[in-house]
């Protein structure tokens, strides 16, 4: 019988008052890609943190190629070979490429000089071997972000290491990109190096993997060969009871009050005339490829991108009337695609992360100064009615996990109460559990009567929650849908496989 390169056996670790990891037993083959998965809070981080040395184990052992290894550090996880490919890329922008793949241990030569010379041509092996074409003296800044992942394994191959981690690798990739890490990480295997996989996408899981092991609330609750289970049944394990609806089916039809009507939208390079409406309780999807336009649109509505024209009408009294961008941010909330870097003051705590849209209505009467009891009351109304898992109000919001991290950021705009809530990518990264409840809370508000702009790069999830698809390619509007089109239309107009006219019903 095959012997595991990698035994994580018995592991347990506490935090106060959380036993993080009760009884873990987890096992990884040498030319095999084993899946990890759980949902956020499962225990997947502080398992791997215990394997890169990061944190130490209460009890349990860890052996490495039949060997007891003892990891007390990331140096000792270095020693035994072990590299993590993180979800956040730890490198250094203003360097160069061989810089940040040497940063750790630069070659030297006489007189404890930096050989540049020997950095360049290990550099350029490695990225050989990974099929990469970019240069070892490119800037990192300059590169984009599949490239940069290509230096991150790259730094990771130079060390001789025999155990990959990869933490979330695809959720910033666009397609290509993930067929290239897809494709390294099929050599690493040919290589006969182990490949720990984290991810979220079930669909990856089938692709690469040999083996899953998931957890569920500190404990393994399944290993399996991935020829012996069912993506249902991967999910069952990964979010127990919890039952995920069709999410879509109960929601039939368009709304036909119009609340905002958009035209003449340009940007030059960037948007192309832009015109479409939006309807009160409507759940409208901006769908197209990575660069076709989505973010950009979003974040002109409200005047975080410059433009060069745009012509706003918003629904008063039962008129739409002129607003401009400076009005519209008064009444369209924006959660932005990238939570923490421009959504959430990381230091902060959930309170004030949440009250810092509604500040001015939070004031003392005849005073400027905040309202605590009302600040206090209304964030723990909506940490109720969003079910957001914290400590207290004053937890410190970047120790959340990413689905309530999420949840406190819708939370700051249901306190504004905006009649028009755009949502850029609200799911990434999250696991499958926390993206059902953001869900449930996007078909909850449209029902309420908030008109939702939804932009994902998950189709399935489009499909699903959307009333109706405006369909994007560099910057031109080409198609508008209403609920019912295919799938395959939507990705075949988006990719330009097909042509359509705008306003085709798509049935």
């Amino acid at each position: 019988m095959e012997t595991p390169y990698l035994k994580m056996k018995s592991v347990e670790k506490s935090f106060p008052g959380v036993k993080a990891l009760s009884n873990v037993n987890v096992e990884a083959y040498a030319g095999e890609a084993l899946a990890l998965l759980g949902a956020n809070g499962s225990g997947k981080s502080t398992l791997m943190n215990i394997l890169g040395g990061v944190i130490a184990a209460d009890s349990g052992k860890i052996s490495i190629n039949e060997r007891i290894a003892s990891i007390k550090s990331p140096m000792d996880a270095a020693i035994h070979g072990i590299a993590f490919v993180h979800q956040e890329m730890a490198l250094l922008p203003t360097m160069t490429v061989m810089e940040n793949m040497f940063i750790s241990h630069f070659p030297l030569k006489a007189k404890l000089k930096i050989d540049r010379k020997e950095m360049r041509n290990q550099c350029a092996k490695v990225l050989e071997r990974l099929g990469c074409h970019i240069s070892p003296e490119n800037i990192v800044r300059d590169l984009g972000t599949g490239e940069r992942q290509m230096v991150e394994i790259g730094r990771a191959l130079l060390g001789n290491n025999k155990i990959f981690i990869f933490d979330e690798p695809t959720s910033s990739l666009c397609k290509q990109e993930k067929e290239k890490l897809i494709s390294v990480i099929e050599k690493l295997k040919k290589d006969g190096l182990v490949v720990i996989y984290i991810t979220h996408f079930l669909n990856e899981v089938f692709e690469m993997c040999e083996r899953v092991s998931v957890l569920r609330g500190g404990e393994v609750v399944g290993n399996s060969r991935i020829e012996d289970i069912s993506m249902d049944a991967l999910v069952r394990m990964m979010v127990g009871d919890i039952h995920i609806e069709d999410r879509g089916s109960a929601r039939e039809g368009s709304r036909s009050e119009v609340i905002l009507e958009v035209k003449n939208l340009n940007r030059k390079g960037v948007l192309k005339n832009i015109a479409f409406s939006l309807h009160k309780g409507e759940i409208l999807g901006l769908w197209g490829l990575l660069g076709s336009g989505r973010t950009e649109i979003a974040r002109s509505l409200v005047g975080l991108d410059p433009v060069d024209s745009i012509a706003l009408r918003y629904a008063e009294n039962g008129e739409l009337v002129r607003m401009t961008q400076d009005m519209a941010r008064k009444r369209i909330g924006i959660i932005t695609e990238e939570r923490r870097v421009d959504g959430l003051f990381l230091s902060m705590s959930v309170k004030r992360n949440m009250s810092m849209a509604f500040l001015p209505g939070m004031k003392k009467k005849n005073s400027a100064s905040v309202d605590i009891a009302l600040e206090d009351s209304l964030c723990d109304q909506f940490i109720d009615r969003l079910n957001i898992k914290v400590s207290s109000k004053d937890q410190t919001v970047g120790t959340l996990s990413g689905g309530n991290q999420q949840k406190v950021i819708i939370g700051r705009w249901l306190e504004v109460n905006p009649s028009i809530l755009i949502m850029d990518e609200p799911t990434r990264g999250l696991d499958v559990s926390a993206k059902a409840e953001i869900a449930r809370i996007i078909v909850r508000l449209a029902e309420e009567g908030t008109s939702i702009i939804l932009i994902s790069s998950e189709i399935d999830e489009m499909m699903s929650l959307c009333d109706r698809f405006l369909v994007l390619n560099k910057g031109n509007l080409i198609g508008d849908f209403t609920y019912g089109v295919s799938k395959e239309k939507l990705v075949g107009i988006a990719a330009g496989s097909e042509s359509v006219h705008v306003g085709g019903n798509g049935k």
